[in-house]
């Protein structure tokens, strides 16, 4: 009886945990990190989303694939209104999960611990650049070591690879 009380709860516990990481792939925003940059009196607004892939796809013309998929399913123009006579830039980052970007994550500014989107590039590992002059979007996917190392990085203008 007593054994069944500890190892119950355990084997729950694993099977949830194996359940989130099953393999499947899933991307979702990484919460209090979207940032909108421009004054005024600037002529360019840009907005910096950050996401996360669970499990992304090993092949780099399949990561540019689902992140392609991922930015029609989810538009981002909408979320910054047009400004007359601004140009709008746009950014969507996506970050593997590792040690030091867990799932849950988030931003920290206290005092004495600092840690921020931008302290994690070695996990960066697909981006989408575009503008309201510039359209056509640019994928940028990097297979990286564990260390954030790139192996390989692949560039595309839409669907056109560029090297």
């Amino acid at each position: 009886m007593i054994i069944g009380i500890f190892f119950i709860p355990l084997y729950l516990i694993g099977c949830t945990k194996n359940e989130e990481s099953s393999g499947e792939t899933k991307i979702f925003e990484i919460a209090n990190t979207e940032q909108i940059v421009g004054k005024k009196e600037e002529e360019v607004v840009t907005l910096r989303k950050h996401y996360m892939i669970l499990n992304p796809p090993k092949d780099l013309k399949d990561l540019k694939e689902l992140v392609k998929k991922y930015s029609k399913n989810h538009p981002v123009e909408g979320e910054m209104k047009v400004i007359e006579g601004k140009n709008r830039i746009f950014y969507m980052s996506f970050y593997r999960e590792s040690d030091d970007l867990p799932r849950d994550w988030q931003p920290d500014d206290s005092y004495m611990n600092t840690d921020r989107m931008e302290h994690h590039k070695n996990d960066l590992i697909a981006s989408i650049i575009w503008s309201d002059a510039e359209p056509q979007k640019e994928y940028n996917v990097y297979d990286k070591s564990k260390e954030g190392k790139v192996i390989k990085r692949m560039r595309f203008i839409e669907d056109q690879l560029v090297e």
